[in-house]
């Protein structure tokens, strides 16, 4: 199968879709994923070390990104780790890439990112398949979308005893990988008079994947917030960027791997001056020849990741606690007939990691809730798949 292969599936325009399952087309039975995941990362957020966790759990997208055609990979964001799928011509470099990450990490953070290769064939063999749609979020911005249950499983196996002959780690890094593009560089985006809402869903494991599994979801999400534009918690008018040393660090700490420390230092004085011409380019909406400043915060708007599929829908939103209240009166009702599990995690505001090609429109942006999101939306998520299993 050639390595085209997703560039040349159709793509879907209504976030609705995802849920189609008509919409998924089975990667091909060559290719591998690979999944990742911080060991014990509630701890990490506990901590006060989410930045971290996110910076280190989305750094596999972009080293393999830098090194691939960037629409012939699809992959997800999962706040504390993530998944991409690469045909056999890239597994040398994915396996590179996922090393890297792991050893920068441990080395850098003190954070144990899990890795692994696994062939599709292997995932299929045990009854599973990994299905992918693409969705158009932008303009500049083609989102892959996961179902039919083997990325799921793949995180299994991560996380299981019989990782060994999957498992990637440091000692497998064959050379440097370019992450240039990884960038942090923004503060919290607050919500004012409303809350980010990080929200997991999966339907029972027990049944079968259909539309009708989270179409009821997506439709009450939109009869109570809207769920378009409005949802969206990267609002530019909240955008801000950070000039914190040590917030800064996170970036410098990865980009000048074994570098020493003239080099970071370099890399530092870089960035607060990128940063202060930035500001002051959007701030006069000033336009260049490589670059229109004016657009670049609602760019990071469209450009979010905050609403995406992969065996279950995840969503970073912004809405009032009375909205959230009758979202999660919904949700438990759903639950309580044992049609699916939840999570949720509220906050003031949401996070940003991002990955920037060029600065003119081709950048993308990781979003998260502050102060756990992800991570703690899943532990809960975890403790309602437990209960349905025993319902």
């Amino acid at each position: 199968m050639p390595s085209n292969f997703y560039t040349q599936l159709p793509v879907i325009k209504n976030f609705f879709d995802a849920s189609n399952e008509n919409n998924y087309h089975s990667l091909p039975s060559d290719w591998y994923v690979a999944v990742s995941d911080i060991v014990d990362s509630t701890t990490a957020v506990e901590n006060n070390l989410y930045k971290k966790v996110n910076m280190l759990g989305a750094s596999p997208i972009v080293g393999i990104l830098n090194i691939a055609d960037r629409n012939e990979i699809p992959y997800i964001f999962g706040g504390d780790g993530c998944s991409f799928c690469t045909p056999p011509t890239l597994y040398d470099s994915a396996k590179n890439v996922l090393a890297q990450s792991r050893k920068i990490g441990k080395k850098e953070y003190n954070l144990d990112l899990r890795t692994a290769l696994i062939p599709i064939s292997h995932i299929e063999d045990q009854g599973y398949t990994i299905k992918v749609a693409r969705y158009r979020a932008s303009e500049y911005y083609i989102q892959g979308v996961f179902s039919g249950g083997g990325i799921s499983y793949a995180e299994e196996i991560l996380k299981g005893p019989n990782i060994q002959q999957y498992a990637i780690y440091p000692s497998d890094s064959t050379g440097d990988v370019d992450f240039s593009g990884l960038e942090c560089r923004w503060k919290e985006v607050k919500q004012p008079n409303k809350e980010v809402l990080t929200l997991l869903v999966k339907h029972n494991p027990a049944t079968d994947f259909t539309e009708e599994a989270y179409q009821p979801v997506l439709q009450k999400m939109r009869d109570i917030f809207g769920f378009d534009d409005i949802t969206n918690p990267i609002d530019p008018s909240q955008l801000k960027m950070t000039t914190s040393f040590n917030k800064l660090m996170n970036e410098v700490k990865f980009r000048t791997f074994e570098e020493g420390w003239l080099s970071r230092i370099i890399y530092l004085v870089k960035t607060e001056l990128q940063i202060l011409i930035g500001k002051l380019l959007m701030a006069l909406n000033y336009e260049t020849s490589a670059t229109d400043w004016s657009l670049y915060k609602r760019d990071m708007s469209l450009n979010s990741d905050h609403r995406k599929f992969d065996d279950m829908l995840r969503v970073v939103i912004s809405g009032t606690p009375k909205q959230r209240q009758q979202l999660e009166a919904f949700l438990q009702q759903q639950h309580k007939e044992n049609k699916l599990a939840y999570g949720i995690h509220i906050a003031d505001a949401a996070m940003i990691t991002c990955m920037v090609f060029q600065y003119h429109r081709e950048h993308i942006h990781f979003v998260d809730g502050s102060g756990g999101g992800y991570v703690s939306a899943s532990k809960q998520l975890k403790e309602q798949l437990n209960s349905l299993s025993k319902g």
